[in-house]
């Protein structure tokens, strides 16, 4: 309680004193009940990862599987063969997310696996097993069966490339469920795994470097995709990293306001109807900004706004999350940035179109 009431040991101890002879001449019977004043058990602890808690990998892994089938196509130049390898592209789209997202269904039980070093290991089997089949299915649906070889080990060899994206996106899901829900910590690692996926998305612009000197014909597939999804991925990252700084400095001031706020209890009722109530999400103590009864000549004191958790460990873990997204923000950017260098500077050395002749 915030502030105990000092009169109450006096009045209880009145009547205790008066009825000791009564308890006294009392039968055996009587004094059994003693039993019910026995201390409640306490609860079960909180299981680590409570239902509801856990991010779902599919739909991030699927972003990733529906960019990196685009970016891949651009890696391989596909449509600079016309009529080779025309539908190509559409394959890469379609068949590349739906693979991905069985692959997050079925990775989806390594975020709750408690040794690290089986889940990443079984996520990387399931990663480089989409691939295989995602390749070998696209290599069937474009050249029947003389496709199947060769798009298995296309496909493993984008998998290998996309590997350590979804491992990425794997380490940041494993972190969700540290902090309780709803708490800007749990907010926190919940933007992280996103914040995996748009630096994934920014480095996937690197495939649109490698300038292949042959063409069999004289087309030219049009990169710009790829650099405006890096685009998006970059604008992403900036966004997730002005969510960590607000949160960062919600925390920081919390931790400068802790001299002048009292320590209380989660039973106070005064307590659970606070107007302004903060979780940061690690650590179990409670503290409150309250308004002294003397100085509003009220009965009791007003509570302002009240604190939960530890706002040291809170501000480590926000401060944290917010050097991870400065980071990704400049690997990105610069990702980015040599991309579209590297695609201004090939529109410039293209060769111009020849002229036709005249009509005689």
């Amino acid at each position: 309680m915030l502030q105990p009431n000092a009169a109450a040991p006096a009045s209880a101890a009145a009547p205790a004193s008066a009825a000791a002879p009564a308890s006294a001449a009392a039968p055996a019977s009587v004094a059994a009940p003693a039993s019910a004043a026995a201390p409640a058990p306490a609860p079960a602890p909180a299981p680590a990862f409570a239902p509801g808690r856990v991010p779902r990998l599919s739909l991030p892994y699927a972003v990733l599987g529906a960019v990196g089938g685009w970016m891949a196509a651009d890696f391989f130049r596909v449509g600079a063969l016309k009529a080779m390898d025309a539908g190509l592209r559409p394959s890469f789209v379609v068949v590349t997310p739906l693979c991905a997202l069985l692959l997050g269904v079925l990775v989806q039980p390594t975020v709750q696996w408690p040794r690290r070093a089986a889940a990443f290991f079984a996520a990387a089997v399931g990663v480089l097993s989409a691939g295989l089949l995602g390749g070998a299915l696209i290599g069937v649906m474009r050249w029947s069966r003389w496709g199947l070889g060769e798009g298995a080990a296309t496909g493993f060899v984008c998998a290998l490339g996309f590997l350590p994206a979804f491992a990425l996106v794997l380490a940041a899901a494993r972190r969700v469920g540290r902090a309780r829900p709803g708490s800007l910590v749990d907010r926190a690692d919940r933007r992280a795994v996103w914040l995996a996926v748009a630096v994934s998305v920014a480095l996937g612009t690197l495939a649109a470097l490698p300038d292949w000197n042959v063409f069999p014909t004289d087309v030219r597939p049009s990169l710009e995709v790829s650099r405006t999804l890096g685009l998006a991925a970059v604008a992403a990252i900036v966004a997730l990293c002005l969510g960590d700084a607000v949160a960062l400095v919600r925390a920081l001031r919390v931790e400068r306001l802790l001299p002048v706020m009292r320590s209380a209890s989660g039973d106070d009722p005064r307590v659970a109807w606070s107007p302004r109530k903060l979780d940061l999400g690690l650590g179990d103590e409670t503290r409150a900004s309250v308004l002294s009864a003397a100085v509003v000549y009220r009965e009791h004191d007003r509570v302002l706004s009240v604190v939960r958790g530890n706002p040291r460990d809170a501000r480590r873990a926000l401060l944290g999350a917010f050097a991870w997204g400065i980071v990704a923000l400049g690997v990105g950017g610069a990702c980015v940035s040599l991309t579209g260098a590297r695609t201004a500077s090939a529109a410039e050395t293209q060769p111009p179109a020849p002229i036709a002749a005249e009509a005689r």
